[in-house]
């Protein structure tokens, strides 16, 4: 009892000399990238073999840990134990720590989480409501990814609270496909990952989708005649969405759509066959090929062409037997431009460039020679005369002849 009084007064008069049998130890641990400090890290005494006295650090990352001075003797080194997220750190106490009541090591510095590094590689493959995307996770962050993908929108920078597409966890190179888009629509992208810290995210990329429509090529015109003509198109690409319908649209006004007049010839893709009838002679129309699908109506290159007159075509025959009262002429139709020949023969008068609102003769319908003969003429009369021929859309002149009677 008197031994142990002995040495707690030698204890007590050391103290009162400045000289103590244990050192605190304090300090304060902080995030290296953040400057923030770092609660609930796990600091000790270490001696490679033995660990002594453990503790955490608060919320200030501020920590309090003693030590003897036996302990210190033996070569005792502070550590900041790693975990999950931190890399860890150790101290080397020095001896002129020992012996004194209190010993502020500073700011140790720990290697703090981050999140994981993503890049977004590409777009490609870019329609109408889809397009393909790459990106990679080149850093976790020291912390396992544990989930990573696509964020996109159509506002600027989007995040993990937009339209997102998760693609696996993990580190490298990922890719998806992203469907349901809207058409003619720009989207921003980024590719993410996520780790136990948060979410990284890439640079921001753009893309537009396309349109949606058909692409579809106007055929030539052909078989024109006063009242109809051929034609048609091919449908090359469907734009993403099935063809319901296609055919030619046309009007005298330049770019005719199916609002004008217009034909229905099947649906889908290829080569399709236009029938355009009800046509008006000697008219000029615009025509183009035209597809429908779900996003609207594609049209391709106009083309334009000229009805026939739908007029006939007559020669006049030489004026033969002239007499003081009578002549004999005639003419010859080669063509009904479409439509049949109603009446025809010779029309003759005083003036030049008789009509059959003058005299004139008739000598039956249709196609080929016919005879007129002329009566009711003056003496010493020159006379000027012409073929005609009239059909469905009106009456054509020969050309004019000239004599002068007896």
């Amino acid at each position: 009892m008197i031994g142990s009084l002995l040495f707690t007064a030698c204890v007590k008069e050391l103290e009162n000399e400045g000289v103590f049998e244990s050192t605190l130890c304090c300090g304060v641990v902080v995030d290296q990238r953040t400057q923030q400090p770092v609660e609930d890290m796990r600091v000790m005494f270490t001696n490679g073999d033995h660990t002594n006295n453990v503790v955490r650090t608060s919320k200030d990352g501020t920590f309090e840990i003693g030590v003897t001075v036996d302990e210190l003797g033996q070569g005792f080194f502070l550590r900041v134990e790693a975990d999950s997220l931190f890399v860890g750190r150790e101290v080397s106490l020095k001896n002129m720590i020992m012996g004194i009541e209190r010993y502020d090591v500073g700011t140790i510095y720990v290697d703090g989480p981050e999140v994981p590094i993503v890049a977004l590689r590409g777009v490609s493959q870019v329609l109408a409501a889809s397009s393909h995307l790459d990106g990679e996770v080149t850093e976790g962050g020291k912390s396992t990814v544990v989930e990573r993908g696509f964020v996109y929108g159509t506002m600027q920078y989007p995040s993990v609270s937009n339209s997102k597409v998760p693609v696996g966890s993990g580190e490298g190179s990922f890719s998806a496909d992203l469907s349901n888009l809207q058409v003619n629509t720009t989207y921003y992208v980024r590719a993410y990952a996520r780790n136990g810290v948060g979410v990284g995210y890439s640079d921001q990329m753009s893309f537009t989708t396309l349109d949606g429509l058909a692409t579809v090529i106007t055929g030539s015109v052909s078989g024109i005649n006063p009242t109809s003509a051929s034609s048609g198109g091919s449908v090359v690409a469907d734009g993403g969405f099935a063809v319901s319908s296609r055919g030619v649209c046309w009007s005298t006004a330049m770019q005719p759509t199916i609002s004008n007049n217009h034909t229905s010839d099947g649906s889908g893709l290829g080569d399709f066959v236009s029938g355009i009838t009800n046509l008006e002679p000697g008219t000029t129309y615009y025509l183009r090929a035209y597809a429908r699908n779900s996003s609207g109506v594609a049209y391709g290159e106009q083309v334009s062409f000229t009805t026939s007159s739908g007029l006939p075509e007559v020669l006049t025959n030489s004026v033969s037997n002239i007499s003081a009262n009578s002549a004999v002429c005639g003419g010859v139709v080669n063509s009904d431009g479409g439509f049949s020949i109603i009446c025809r023969g010779v029309v003759f008068g005083t003036s030049p460039d008789p009509t059959v609102a003058g005299p004139h003769t008739s000598d039956g319908v249709g196609l080929g020679s016919f005879v007129s003969q002329l009566t009711g003429l003056s003496s010493h009369t020159t006379y000027y005369v012409r073929a005609y021929a009239t059909n469905g859309v009106g009456t054509v002149y020969g050309e004019q002849k000239v004599f002068v009677t007896e």
